[in-house]
């Protein structure tokens, strides 16, 4: 098998419903997709996602250069495609705009790799649980508390028996009153995780976390800037509640350096934001090797793959209004069932694209002057 053709999107995509959080407000994601073909006649796709800024780079990134990588070479050489990506790409950077775009090609091989050999990849990645529990996720900093618990009841109708909500009200009272009229409405038997999205220093976090712990929290997550290990390190020796980061880390090295400084309890990787399925799984293994939980961050239908292949993936994101299943563009759904998730057994991951949905969001270099999003709204 080699790779002979590809092809790639860019599309804007609406959410199901509007986020907010301490710091975001978001309405739609960016994915690019893209589809690697072979001699033999089969189609490998894969994706990455921005949250509104930086799509056209990634795109821009895979048609000029890094497709060149892959074109007239045999899937089954990954390791050594993802490095030549990755090398060839790290004078501009070795994370972030880089890291997202080889994603999606990354992403493809594995496709690619599971066709060829007729198996689903949980299965390529070890076949360590056929179905994958999840929680209840929502960007809801922004809700009422009427609806904020409309969300949750929706949570709990769906069997998941953790939820996570958004904090970071410049009041911290004002998130102990949504909090605890959670805990009243889930019950003691729920878990509840709490998101600040970099909201604070540590000192503030830590003060916060005094007063919010009364609640019973299962995890805090990002509640500082993804730069400042020493501050999540001390946070931790101070935090009466396991502290959660990942989401915006992107190698395998940044990783190691948070792990080996002690400044997490649980890490989070975004398969799409470290490079794809190779990179994530590296980082699965290193966060085993120390026997660190991996809750991932986001992609519920391809963590049904990834999250039942490897042993040490904890819970799946149910994130409301950015699955692919909810936003309507893939062919075949991915279901949720008493809170967890079921891998298909079509080879590869089995995720095709609805083409003509696609198609409705679709994205150029006018519609996007013309749309220009801001995501901030604290700067």
């Amino acid at each position: 098998m080699k790779i002979i053709d590809f092809e790639s999107g860019l599309y804007r995509v609406p959410l199901t419903e509007n986020w907010g959080s301490s710091n975001y407000a978001f309405s739609s994601l960016e994915f690019v997709v893209v589809w690697l073909k072979t001699d033999t006649g089969h189609t490998g796709t894969g994706w990455t996602f921005s949250t509104g800024n930086g799509g056209s780079a990634f795109k821009n990134l895979i048609d000029h250069y890094l497709a060149a990588k892959v074109m007239g070479e045999d899937p089954l050489n990954v390791e050594r495609l993802w490095s030549r990506m990755w090398l060839e790409s790290h004078d501009i950077g070795s994370a972030g705009v880089t890291t997202h775009a080889i994603a999606a090609v990354d992403i493809a091989l594995w496709d690619l790799i599971g066709q060829q050999l007729n198996q689903p990849l949980y299965r390529l990645l070890g076949g360590y649980r056929d179905t994958l529990p999840g929680y209840g996720s929502g960007v809801n900093l922004h809700l009422s508390l009427d609806a904020l618990l409309a969300q949750m009841e929706g949570f709990l109708s769906a069997g998941y028996r953790t939820v996570k909500m958004k904090i970071g009200s410049e009041d911290v009272e004002d998130d102990l009153v949504r909090l605890l009229a959670v805990r009243n409405f889930v019950g003691p038997s729920i878990n509840i995780a709490v998101d600040a999205n970099k909201k604070w220093s540590s000192g503030d976090a830590a003060r916060r976390m005094a007063i919010l712990k009364q609640v019973g929290l299962y995890w805090l997550e990002e509640p500082l800037l993804s730069d400042d290990i020493h501050g999540h390190r001390l946070l931790r020796q101070k935090c009466p509640v396991p502290v959660a980061v990942g989401e915006s880390l992107y190698t395998k090295y940044q990783f190691a350096h948070w792990i080996s400084q002690e400044a997490c309890d649980y890490i989070q990787p975004d398969v799409y934001r470290v490079g794809g399925i190779t990179e994530f799984v590296k980082i699965a293994k290193l966060a085993e090797s120390h026997n660190i939980p991996v809750i991932p961050h986001f992609g519920m239908e391809l963590m049904a793959h990834l999250g039942c292949g490897l042993p040490n993936i904890q819970l799946f994101e149910g994130l409301k209004g950015a699955s692919l299943s909810e936003m309507g563009i893939i062919s075949q759904s991915c279901q949720v069932v008493n809170g967890t998730i079921r891998p298909g057994e079509r080879p590869g991951h089995g995720i095709t694209f609805d083409r003509p949905a696609l198609a409705r969001y679709a994205m150029n270099d006018d519609l996007l002057r013309q749309q220009n999003v801001t995501t901030r709204t604290d700067v």
